[in-house]
């Protein structure tokens, strides 16, 4: 293919450990760095219970290390206010984060926790790719569901200033209607909003802000790269872009977790549509404007799901299939079956030119095995490797 280059490596916190007791924010960081992969995607729940756990609290309590890694303005020098806020501040204030609303403390509490990431990243080598994700955002019909979604999405701007990374994702919302639309010029109004607020942001404080939007597979009006790409477009905004996933591309496009053979039938229908999809891509979407490139596979299920959501099942089937059974690329050996190399050539083909990252979940992380974070960062470093020779070469 043309316009090869050497893409620089990147992965989702979550994709090395979910056990919150035995792989800590820290561990995972460790072992993504020694795993040779030299980027990370910051999920907010791992940033989040960092912020609120024993380990980060004895840091805080060090003033040595409060005075070694922050200025005495950061909120890593106030914790003793932090500590003693009183809820009578935040009945006068309201205050957000990622999930809603929250305390005073906890908004500062996670600012703190975001400083002290970037300062352990930069000792690592480690580059922060982007904060993620913000779920649940556009779309809202309510005045006071959109109000509280947009409050959200700016909670995390001083979290992004604080971890220094410019890149926020979106990903689309999966409340069904009627509380949300997928109205297009609705959904434009918001992305326009969002990129105003990123603006005044970076107006006020120097930061740049960039927000990509992301289709899941499983989304209640956007489940399809085209359709968040549309919203894109429209928008017609500079730090408004797109976020490619190979396995939310493909989950919908190309796979079926309800069909024993695990793709859509009739299959040459389905590889027929799918080479079509990724010719759009490279047509359609400039490479710009594809903020960051995300690569996951899976494996085919031993017993096909029933479809959901359904009574007793509220979870769509994509959403089940992909929380436990997601792959490093290139791990066919242990039953990965998608085409993720032509997806990748085609977003480079498009002109992309940033980190190939790795966004996996999988039954497996849920173990509580202090090896676990090392033995996936390694395959996701290996899975890597295969995928540059398989697309290049």
């Amino acid at each position: 293919m043309s316009n090869c280059f050497t893409p620089s490596y990147s992965i989702f916190t979550h994709s090395v450990g979910y056990h919150t007791a035995s792989h800590s924010l820290l561990t995972k960081l460790n072992s993504i760095a020694s795993a040779g992969i030299n980027g990370v995607e910051i999920f907010t729940d791992d940033l989040y219970h960092f912020s609120q756990s024993a380990e980060f609290a004895s840091i805080l309590a060090s003033k040595q290390v409060s005075a070694l890694l922050t200025p005495p303005d950061s909120p890593l020098s106030q914790h003793a206010a932090l500590r003693s806020s009183s809820k009578t501040a935040t009945a006068q204030n309201k205050y957000y984060g990622a999930f809603g609303e929250c305390t005073n403390a906890e908004a500062q509490l996670e600012i703190a926790a975001a400083e002290h990431i970037k300062t352990y990243c930069d000792h690592l080598g480690l580059e922060i790719v982007c904060l993620q994700p913000l779920r649940d955002v556009e779309g809202w019909v309510s005045t006071s569901d959109r109000a509280n979604a947009m409050e959200r999405v700016k909670s995390r701007f001083p979290i992004m200033q604080a971890l220094n990374t410019n890149l926020l994702l979106i990903c689309s919302n999966n409340t069904p209607a009627p509380a949300t639309t997928g109205d297009h010029s609705s959904l434009v109004c918001d992305l326009t909003q969002i990129s105003d607020m990123a603006f005044s942001f970076t107006q006020s404080t120097g930061h740049p802000i960039r927000v990509g939007f992301e289709a899941l597979s499983w989304g209640s009006h956007i489940d399809l790269w085209a359709q968040a790409w549309s919203v894109v477009k429209a928008t017609n905004r500079v730090n408004i872009g797109l976020i490619l996933d190979s396995f939310n591309t493909l989950a919908r496009e190309f796979a079926d977790p309800c069909s024993s053979t695990a793709i859509q039938e009739p299959s040459t229908i389905t590889r027929s549509n799918l080479a079509l999809s990724f010719k759009k891509i490279v047509a359609q979407v400039p490479g710009d404007k594809i903020f960051l490139l995300q690569i996951g596979d899976a494996k085919k299920l031993n017993k096909a799901l029933q479809p959901s959501p359904r009574e007793g099942e509220p979870r769509p089937s994509r959403m089940i299939w992909s929380r436990s059974s997601r792959l490093f690329p290139c791990e066919k050996e242990r039953g990965a079956f998608m085409p993720v190399e032509d997806f990748v050539k085609a977003v480079c083909d498009a002109g992309y030119t940033g980190p190939w990252s790795i966004e996996v979940f999988n039954d497996s992380l849920s173990n509580s095995s202090s090896e676990v974070p090392i033995l996936h960062a390694r395959r996701a470093r290996a899975g890597l490797d295969k995928l540059v020779e398989a697309v290049y070469h």
